[in-house]
C-alpha cells in the first residue's frame, strides 16, 4: 500500500521552486490549504533538494543552547523580583548565643512589636502575647533637672522646633552608682557643687534592691564617663504620624476606603497630637582623658585641643511636648536598634502617658508601612555592639520661653519666610534664636543601669534653614576660589606653549596641585551625595571645578610637561658654563683709523659639579629597567594615601605636604638656574584660591562643616607664604642666591652688565657696544625698533647680588646685541636664539 505522500508526488507535475527568502509549501489554488495533509507552514519532504544550500544549512543547525552568562541573568532576576523580598517566618537558624532559633525578617519583627503595642493600647490579651511592660525608671530625668531650667507654662510660650545642629555643649557628670567603689570615684566637688548644687544628696538608684553592678560593668565598657565633657547633636523635629486604618478592641484592621473618610480621619489625628512632635536624630559625646581626676572647668576649656580624646555616637528617639518645651528620649549607641516602647513612661502625668503610648502605636505604624514599600527586605540583624560601651541613655530637654520682646507670631512669621521666602526677610528683624535666651538648652542624662548622670549646659545651635544658607554660600565661596585657580592654571597653559618655556616649569608642582584637587573633590562629591538635602547640588559645583583642574587640565599639563623634560631624565642635565662678554686686543684696522668693530667671545670656566647621592640614581635605574615596579610603588602610595588621608590626626600633616607644591619649583629654578618661570599673577591668584577653602574650614569658626578653629592652619599659610616670597626673591636675587655653594649650579651668563656711557668711559663704551656707521652708539632695541634706556645703569653696586631696576630694563646678549628685557623675555619663550646673528643664547 503506497502512502499519500507517495502518490501525490508521482501524479504531481514537477513544482518550480520556492524563493529563498520565504520558502512556503506548495498550496492548492482553490483552497490554499496544504496540500496530502501537509500542515500549513511546513516544507515538503520533495522540495528540500530545490532549497539554496545557505537554507538547507540553517534548517539542519540546532538552536544554540542558553549560554552560562544567559543563566545567570535570568536566575539573578527571578530572585529579585520573585516574593523573597519578605521571606516567610519558616526558617531556622543559629543565634548568636548559639541556640536555634526562627528566622524572622525586619518586616516580621516590626510587625511583631507593632501587635504587641497594639494588645497593650487596646487591651487585646491575644495580640500582648508574652510581651511584658518595661520597668519604670526609677528616677526620672525631669526630677534632677536643675531649678533654673524649670518654666510656667501657663505665663509663658515656648519654640515649636528646633530642628537643626546643637553643638559644644558642655557636660558634668556625676557619678551615683550605689556600690562604694563607683561612689569613691565620683566626679569633683565643683560638679557637685555647682550644677547639681540643688541636690541634697546623690540620687538612690536602688531603691528596689535589684541593682546589678556586674552588668553596670559591663554596659559601661571601656567609656570614660567621669572624663565626658561635651556634648554634640543632630535633631529633627516632624509631625506625629498618621494611621491610614483604625483598630477596633479585638485588634482588626478596618481600612477605610472612602478617600473623604480618611482625609477626615487624618485631619483629626493631626487636631489630636498638634502639641506634640516626633524627633529623631544623633547625638556626640566628647570625652577627654586626663591622668588627674581633676575634671574642672580649665581642663574642659582646653578639650578641643587635647589630641586624645575619644567620642561616642548614639543614635536617638524622642518626643518634644510643645506647650512646656519640653523634650523626653531614649538614646543607644549606633547601630543597636530602640525600642521606642519606652517612652512614654518617661512622662510623669497619666494623660502624658497614655498620650504618648497613642503616638508610639501611629510611629510602629509608619515604620511597618515603610519596611512593606521597600522592594528588598532583609533578615532582622543582630546589633552592632561597641567595644566602648552600650548604656541606654535616658535624656530630658528643656528649652527657654520666648522672649517677651518678640511674640509667637513673629516668630512663626520669620521662620515661614525662611523656609518660604517672599522677598521680605531683610527688612524683618532677627528674632533671638533659643540658645540665645537666658540659659538656653539645658537638660539631664541619666546613663541608665551604668550609675552616671550628667547635666547639659550651655552651648550653641543653628537652624537646618541658616545651615542650608551657609551652605549654598559656602559653595559659592567655593566655586569662586575653585574657578580662579581653574582660570590661572589655563591661562599658565596658554603663557608656556613652547618647549623653552615648559623646561622651566616643574612638573611635580603641577601633579602636586592636581592630587590636591583632586582630594577636595572626593570631599565635595562625597558631602554632597551623603548629605541628599537642599545643599547637595551646589556642594557639587565646586566639586565638578576641582574635577576639571584635577582631570582634564592639570594631566594634560602634567602629560605635556613630561613629554618635554623626558630628555633631562634620559640623560644628566648638562652643566652650562659661565659666559662672560670679553673685548679681545685692538684689530689692525685700529691703527690706520678705522673704526673698531669689538668681537665679543665667551670664555668658559670649568665649574666643579656637585655630587647626587648614589641611592637616587640607583632607585631611578631600577624603576627605569622595571616599569612594573614603579607602577606597583605608585600603587602602594595610593593605598597609603587613601588609608590615611582623612585621619585627623594625619591630615594637618597631610596638608602640609599638599602645601608644598611651591617647592619643586624653586628647586628646579634653583638647580638650572631660570627664572620667570610662571606669571607673577599665576603664582598668588593660586596660592590665595587654595588657601581658601583650608581657612575656612579650619580657621573661620561658623563653617558649615562643625570642625573647631585650629592653629596649626596658620602654619601652613606661613609656610606658603615663605614659598611665595621665595619665589619672587628669586626673581630679585637671582635662582640660586639662597643655596650654598656646594649645591648652586654654575654661575650663568648676565644679561644685566654694567655699561658704561661715552661720557664717563668713552674707551670701555666703544668696546661694548656696535657702532653705527656714523659713529653713534646702537642702542635700538632690534625686536620693538624703539630705543632702549641706558640712562644711570652705572649706578648701581656691582658688588652686591642685587641688580638695579634700571639694568633689569636691557638684556645685552653674549652676542653684543642689545634689547629690551621684556622683548628678548618673549622672543626666547619662541625662539631661543640672537634675532639677528642666529646665535645660541643661554636662558634669560
Amino acid at each position: 500500500m503506497s502512502s499519500p505522500l507517495a502518490a501525490g508526488s508521482d501524479d504531481r507535475p514537477p513544482t518550480s521552486p520556492t524563493s529563498p527568502r520565504s520558502p512556503r509549501p506548495i498550496t492548492n489554488p482553490g483552497d490554499g490549504s496544504a496540500t496530502d495533509g501537509i500542515a500549513p507552514g511546513t516544507i515538503r519532504p520533495g522540495t528540500m533538494n530545490t532549497l539554496p544550500p545557505e537554507l538547507l544549512l540553517q534548517q539542519q543547525q540546532q538552536p544554540p543552547r542558553p549560554n552560562l552568562t544567559s543563566m545567570l541573568f535570568l536566575s539573578a532576576f527571578f530572585f529579585f523580583m520573585s516574593g523573597n523580598n519578605h521571606p516567610q517566618n519558616t526558617g531556622i537558624e543559629i543565634g548568636p548565643d548559639g541556640n536555634l532559633k526562627f528566622r524572622m525578617s525586619e518586616l516580621d519583627h516590626a510587625k511583631q512589636i507593632r501587635d504587641e503595642w497594639v494588645g497593650l493600647v487596646h487591651g487585646n490579651q491575644t495580640l500582648l502575647a508574652n510581651y511584658t511592660l518595661p520597668p519604670t525608671p526609677s528616677i526620672q530625668p525631669s526630677t534632677l533637672l536643675p531649678p533654673e531650667y524649670h518654666y510656667d507654662p501657663t505665663r509663658h510660650q515656648f519654640y515649636n522646633n528646633i530642628t537643626g545642629f546643637f553643638r559644644s555643649s558642655t557636660l558634668h557628670p556625676l557619678s551615683v552608682s550605689p556600690s562604694s567603689s563607683a561612689s569613691s570615684s565620683s566626679s569633683s566637688t565643683s560638679d557637685i557643687e555647682g550644677y547639681w548644687r540643688h541636690l541634697d544628696h546623690i540620687p538612690d538608684f536602688n531603691l528596689t534592691g535589684q541593682w546589678n553592678e556586674t552588668l553596670s560593668d559591663e554596659l559601661r565598657g571601656k567609656w570614660e564617663w567621669n572624663n565626658t565633657v561635651k556634648w554634640d547633636m543632630n535633631l529633627k523635629e516632624r509631625n506625629i504620624s498618621t494611621l491610614s486604618s483604625t483598630y477596633s478592641k479585638s485588634g482588626d484592621e478596618d481600612s477605610l476606603k472612602d478617600p473623604e473618610d480618611v482625609e477626615k480621619q487624618m485631619e483629626t489625628e493631626r487636631d489630636r497630637f498638634k502639641d506634640w512632635s516626633w524627633i529623631k536624630g544623633s547625638l556626640t559625646l566628647t570625652s577627654t582623658p586626663s591622668p588627674s581626676s581633676n575634671s574642672g572647668s580649665q581642663s574642659r576649656s582646653n578639650s578641643s585641643e587635647n589630641p586624645t580624646e575619644q567620642s561616642m555616637n548614639y543614635d536617638f528617639l524622642g518626643i518634644h511636648y510643645k506647650p512646656n518645651g519640653t523634650y523626653n528620649i531614649i538614646g543607644l549607641p549606633e547601630g543597636m536598634r530602640i525600642d521606642i516602647r519606652k517612652l512614654p513612661f518617661l512622662w510623669k502625668d497619666e494623660s502624658n502617658i497614655n498620650q504618648t503610648k497613642e503616638i508610639v502605636l501611629r510611629e510602629l505604624e509608619n515604620e511597618v508601612k515603610k519596611l512593606d514599600g521597600n522592594l528588598m527586605v532583609g533578615d532582622l540583624r543582630d546589633d552592632d555592639v561597641s567595644e566602648l560601651t552600650t548604656c541606654p541613655l535616658l535624656i530630658h530637654l528643656t528649652l527657654p520661653p520666648i522672649p517677651s520682646t518678640i511674640s509667637k507670631q513673629e516668630l512663626d512669621f520669620y521662620n515661614s519666610e525662611i523656609q518660604f521666602p517672599t522677598g521680605i526677610k531683610a527688612s524683618l528683624p532677627i528674632p533671638p534664636a533659643y540658645w540665645q535666651v537666658g540659659k538656653g538648652l539645658g537638660g539631664v542624662i541619666i546613663a541608665d543601669q551604668c550609675g552616671w548622670i550628667m547635666g547639659i549646659e550651655g552651648g550653641k545651635g543653628i537652624g537646618i534653614d541658616d545651615f542650608w544658607d551657609r551652605s549654598v554660600s559656602y559653595a559659592a565661596f567655593a566655586t569662586l576660589s575653585q574657578l580662579l585657580v581653574l582660570l590661572l592654571l589655563v591661562r599658565q597653559m596658554e603663557r608656556t606653549r613652547t618647549p623653552s618655556t615648559l623646561a622651566k616649569v616643574s612638573l611635580y608642582t603641577i601633579i602636586i596641585m592636581s592630587i590636591t584637587d583632586s582630594w577636595v573633590f572626593s570631599a565635595h562629591v562625597v558631602v554632597g551625595i551623603m548629605s541628599d538635602n537642599k545643599s547637595s547640588l551646589p556642594m557639587l559645583v565646586p566639586g565638578f571645578m576641582c574635577l576639571c583642574t584635577a582631570v582634564v587640565f592639570g594631566p594634560r599639563y602634567a602629560v605635556l610637561l613630561h613629554r618635554i623634560q623626558a630628555p633631562e631624565r634620559s640623560s644628566p642635565a648638562p652643566i652650562p658654563p659661565r659666559i662672560t662678554p670679553t673685548v679681545p686686543a685692538a684689530q689692525n684696522g685700529a691703527h690706520d683709523g678705522s673704526p673698531t668693530t669689538p668681537n665679543l667671545t665667551t670664555a668658559m670656566t670649568d665649574v666643579p659639579t656637585t655630587r647626587i647621592p648614589a641611592v637616587v640614581p640607583a632607585l631611578r635605574g631600577i624603576f627605569t629597567e622595571h616599569p612594573l615596579l614603579r607602577w606597583l610603588a605608585i600603587l602602594a602610595v595610593l593605598f597609603c594615601f587613601l588609608q590615611f588621608a582623612f585621619l585627623p590626626s594625619v591630615i594637618p600633616f597631610f596638608l602640609f605636604a599638599l602645601y608644598s607644591f611651591w617647592v619643586p619649583q624653586i628647586w628646579r629654578n634653583a638647580r638650572r638656574g631660570t627664572s620667570r618661570s610662571m606669571d607673577a599673577w599665576f603664582i598668588i591668584g593660586t596660592t590665595l584660591g587654595r588657601l581658601a577653602l583650608p581657612l575656612y574650614t579650619f580657621a573661620y569658626s561658623e563653617n558649615v562643616f562643625f570642625i573647631e578653629k585650629s592653629r596649626w592652619i596658620w602654619v601652613i599659610v606661613w609656610w606658603q607664604f615663605a614659598q611665595v616670597t621665595l619665589l619672587f626673591a628669586q626673581e630679585r636675587f637671582g635662582p640660586s642666591f639662597f643655596l650654598p655653594k656646594s649645591l648652586s649650579p654654575p654661575e650663568s651668563y648676565n644679561y644685566h652688565p654694567l655699561i658704561p656711557t661715552s661720557s664717563e668711559d668713552p674707551e670701555s663704551a666703544s668696546t661694548s657696544l656696535l657702532l653705527l656707521g656714523d659713529g653713534e652708539e646702537e642702542k635700538t632695541c632690534s625686536i620693538c625698533m624703539e630705543q632702549v634706556d641706558l640712562s644711570n645703569s652705572t649706578h648701581s653696586s656691582s658688588a652686591g647680588i642685587s641688580i638695579s631696576d634700571k639694568r633689569r630694563n636691557y638684556a645685552l646678549a653674549p652676542c653684543g646685541h642689545l634689547f629690551h628685557t621684556n622683548c628678548l623675555s618673549q622672543w626666547m619663550a619662541v625662539k631661543t636664539i640672537c634675532p639677528l646673528c642666529k646665535r645660541s643664547l643661554p636662558p634669560l
